[in-house]
């Protein structure tokens, strides 16, 4: 990345080592900032960087289509430059996600590809990382022992590089090799088998669990924690497993939905198998709950199955029959959701086609605030349009005092503001909404199909993060907070009027005392006057 800015250099750093971490809401931060000035200044090779590490991060965040939005845009611009080693690491990324997303073949044909440009070049890291992808692949397509001899190498490979963390990604997909020997040797009638293979994997991901912690690692931590979990609730060693899940929820940092709803279902499963149904059924119903607010599928199979077994076990069969009926009617969704996700495959990669050609045109048109790394006005505006005539609750945040933040402290210190208050945003909606800055000390939210209560939950959070935060390592004496103005409309209301209602909203929260959500066009306790309004637009 020769001739880049030293500030760009070390944001993408920050964001690398904030990956490596397992820190992903916080390295997409860093990434999509760096991306945003990188495509302003016509950056293709950091572009493409930022892009294969935003759809790695994607992944473990369990938002398999933005990652594979990010990873076929990494895939198109190398593939421009001509960097094979760099290429062959976009490929293997492309190749996870499209299996995560149920098309093998596809994630197979990608994976050998992968792997044949990285043994063409001299990165062994690539090489060793294309090789797991490979193997994983081949795993889950029922070739598991050619699988394994591929992660096998990719392991000793990551041990002589020293690279910890690597290592224990790749010994934790070693041992997921095993789980999926023992569910074949369950279903053939060879229980012995498959409790040696469920030992093995008990092994395996002890030693990635080592290698997690040493590396600092949090993701692979806690996969890892909740696999080697399950294992041994399989083995009947309930003590244990309820050891390594609490370890798990001790873990500093969100999990993120997705891995949540794991850690639940197998403290669910647990409690079943260890004699306590009741329990259980608090603890699936929980998992049940995440799942369809998260409008994950497989994982509402997953749980709606397993609640349907505690109810049964219950003995409370009317509800156990309804909980059946509801699996049912998410295996037929889920059996549909291939369709919907080849359709969206197919979409993606219309639209990354439809960039490839237009790239010229929208260099320095970037939609990200390069500030803060979230979208700007221009992207906001697109938003809102896109979701013209549908429910949607929009929300106007203004920093309280801001301009005396600036003089008091200096700019320095208010850039710094900005760029923690929207990494704050950005953690509290998650996948939820979406977070722009409008301009200055003001940001924009936007919260499709949601209710006006749960976007001002949302609100509520963001304001009290915000108002919460230490900021004394950014200024001593520093205090920040914001008010914010919501309206919500139900698809009839042109979104201009719904953007005037939420600014009139922002105003009484100043008026009235500022630190606070206003949601209804209540009384204003000062002077309604425009030299009002000009004091707290200051």
């Amino acid at each position: 990345m020769s001739d880049v800015p030293t500030s760009l250099i070390d944001g993408f750093t920050r964001g690398t080592h904030l990956l490596r971490a397992g820190l992903c809401d916080e390295a997409m931060v860093e990434f999509r900032a760096v991306y945003a000035q990188a495509r302003h200044l016509s950056n293709e090779d950091l572009m493409a960087a930022c892009l294969c590490e935003m759809g790695w991060c994607s992944y473990k965040l369990g938002q398999t289509e933005h990652a594979l939005e990010c990873a076929m845009g990494a895939r198109g611009l190398r593939q421009r430059q001509g960097n094979t080693i760099e290429l062959a690491r976009a490929l293997a990324v492309e190749a996870i996600v499209f299996l995560d997303l149920g098309f093998s073949d596809e994630a197979f044909d990608l994976s050998v590809e992968a792997v044949d440009l990285a043994q063409a070049g001299d990165d062994a890291a690539v090489l060793a990382f294309a090789l797991n992808a490979k193997g994983i692949v081949l795993a889950v397509c029922r070739e598991t022992e050619l699988g394994m001899a591929l992660i096998e190498r990719a392991v000793s490979m990551a041990a002589e590089q020293a690279n910890v963390a690597a290592e224990a990604y790749y010994l934790l997909n070693l041992g997921f090799c095993h789980t999926k020997i023992a569910e074949e040797a369950e279903k053939f009638g060879e229980p012995g088998r498959a409790i040696g293979e469920r030992e093995a994997a008990i092994d395996l991901s002890e030693r990635a669990i080592a290698r997690a912690e040493s590396s600092g690692d949090h993701w692979t931590l806690r996969v890892a924690l909740c696999n080697t979990a399950e294992m041994l609730g399989l083995q009947g060693r309930h003590d244990l497993a309820c050891a390594y899940l609490e370890r798990s929820a001790g873990l500093p940092g969100d999990p993120g939905p997705s891995l949540r709803i794991h850690y639940l279902y197998t403290f669910g499963d647990i409690l079943l198998r260890s004699g306590d149904p009741h329990q259980a059924r608090t603890v699936v119903a929980e998992a049940l709950t995440l799942a369809d607010a998260c409008q994950q599928v497989d994982h509402q199979v997953n749980c709606a199955h397993k609640l349907a077994e505690i109810l049964e076990a219950l003995g409370d069969a009317t509800s156990a029959l309804a909980m059946f009926r509801r699996f049912h009617t998410l295996y037929v969704t889920q059996s549909g959701e291939a369709a919907r996700r080849r359709a969206r495959v197919e979409e993606i990669r219309s639209e990354t086609e439809q960039w490839r050609s237009r790239a010229a045109t929208l260099a320095g048109q970037a939609l990200s605030d390069p500030l803060t790394g979230i979208a700007n006005r221009r992207s906001f505006d697109q938003i809102l349009n896109r979701l013209a005539g549908t429910p949607v609750a929009l929300a106007i945040l203004d920093l309280d005092h801001f301009k005396a933040v600036n003089d008091l402290f200096s700019h320095i210190v208010g850039d710094a503001v900005l760029q923690r208050v929207a990494r704050a945003i950005v953690g509290q909606i998650g996948p939820h909404g979406h977070a722009a800055r409008l301009g200055g000390e003001e940001f924009g939210l936007i919260f499709p199909d949601a209710s006006e209560a749960t976007a001002a939950a949302f609100c509520e959070g963001i304001r009290v993060a915000i108002s919460c935060t230490d900021w004394s390592d950014v200024a001593p004496g520093l205090l920040v907070t914001a008010s914010i103005g919501l309206a919500a409309g139900d698809g009839t209301i042109p979104s201009g009027e719904l953007m005037q209602a939420a600014d009139n909203r922002l105003y009484i929260a100043k008026t009235n005392g500022r630190d606070r959500i206003v949601i209804t066009d209540g009384p204003v306790l000062l002077a309604d006057d425009a030299a009002d309004r000009q004091r707290w637009l200051a």
